[in-house]
């Protein structure tokens, strides 16, 4: 994270490489490059980036001071026989499908997955799926639908079922909101359900729910921000 927050060991950093040498996992999510860093990025003797983003930035904040310093991309990882392909859709699955939709049949599913809170953007997601509705005709419409894995209200990010009731008024439908705390199997059929996970957050380092979503064989759909832009490649 920010190494703004470490500013008490940053400055007693010569006593502690006397003895050993500081290794910082860091993560930047964007430009502009942080300047401001760079006497943080000096005093380690390496830096391990969660993205390329980050590697990328290590190297430009440092200059020609990069080659003297271990600088290596280490990418999140998840376990591959947690989150996977049901390739089998059973009758437990069926089940499953049924009790998140209330029995209603649905063609398309988008599927969000992370907190609430506002850099996460979540009613900028739902205004964009309101958008792509209103592109379809009414009766396939009625058969998409977005399920927000997440706090339904949260002080740090906004009131989601305001943000429903303004804009889905024509699709009743449209929005299902799961709050309960899942388990790593329910959670993968939520995957498996969905025909593509959403994650539009302003900054994010890494983006762990894309991982799973592409771990399930579900395509994803991010911006340009943080580790988001080394799972889209």
């Amino acid at each position: 994270t920010d190494p703004r927050y470490f500013e008490w060991l940053f400055a007693i950093e010569n006593g502690i490489r006397k003895h050993i040498p500081i290794i910082y996992l860091n993560i930047w999510d964007d430009l502009p490059t942080p300047l401001y860093n760079k006497s943080f990025y000096e005093s380690c003797d390496a830096l391990l980036a969660i993205s390329k983003q980050t590697k990328l930035i290590n190297e430009l904040v440092l200059g020609d001071k990069a080659k003297r310093k271990v600088i290596e991309y280490v990418p999140h990882g998840l376990n591959h026989e947690m989150y996977k392909p049901i390739e089998d859709w059973n009758e437990d699955l069926k089940s499953f499908k049924s009790r998140i939709f209330n029995e209603e049949e649905k063609d398309f599913v988008l599927f969000f997955n992370s907190r609430n809170i506002r850099r996460k953007q979540i009613p900028d997601t739902m205004l964009a799926f309101k958008f792509f509705l209103d592109k379809l005709p009414k009766e396939k419409a009625d058969k998409c639908c977005l399920i927000l894995h997440t706090e339904v209200v949260s002080e740090h990010g906004t009131d989601l079922e305001a943000v429903r009731k303004i804009l889905f008024s024509d699709y009743p439908n449209a929005i299902y909101f799961s709050t309960d705390k899942l388990s790593p199997i329910d959670l993968n059929k939520l995957y498996n359900i969905a025909d593509a996970q959403i994650l539009l957050t302003s900054n994010e380092g890494w983006g762990l729910t894309l991982t799973e979503a592409i771990l399930a064989g579900t395509p994803i759909i991010a911006n340009v921000t943080g580790g988001m832009l080394d799972q889209m490649g």
